[in-house]
């Protein structure tokens, strides 16, 4: 298991996923300036090691997603796990389990999703 910081395309996907605050995105924010990632699957999914920042509040596993269309038109998501007030998890994946063929798609052409508060 090798431990690293965030690539500068992991950076900025994650950047998309907390562009509008919900409840606990700053926590959540705080907890990623102190952490380090493994990869975890060949689409991208990021096991997240958590070294320091305040507790995240949030009712849900997953309070931010996203989605888009991959190259070969098969929708994919990008989920946040958030696991005993700790951001655990960057999960990718295709509808259709395919490999992911655009890890990192335009910010444009993600489509955000939050649980009702």
């Amino acid at each position: 298991m090798q431990l690293r910081k965030f690539t500068e395309d992991e950076t900025r996907l994650i950047g998309m996923l907390l562009r509008e605050p919900f409840p606990g995105s700053d926590a959540i924010l705080d907890q990623l300036r102190n952490c380090q990632v493994t990869e975890i699957d060949s689409d991208g999914s990021l096991q997240i090691h958590v070294t320091a920042g305040p507790r995240v509040q949030t009712n849900f596993r997953i309070p931010v997603e996203a989605e888009f269309v991959d190259q070969d038109g098969v929708t994919a998501h990008v989920l946040l796990h958030v696991v005993d007030e700790r951001v655990a998890e960057l999960e990718m994946y295709k509808e259709d389990s395919s490999p992911l063929i655009n890890k990192f798609p335009k910010n444009e052409d993600l489509t955000l999703f939050r649980p009702e508060t």
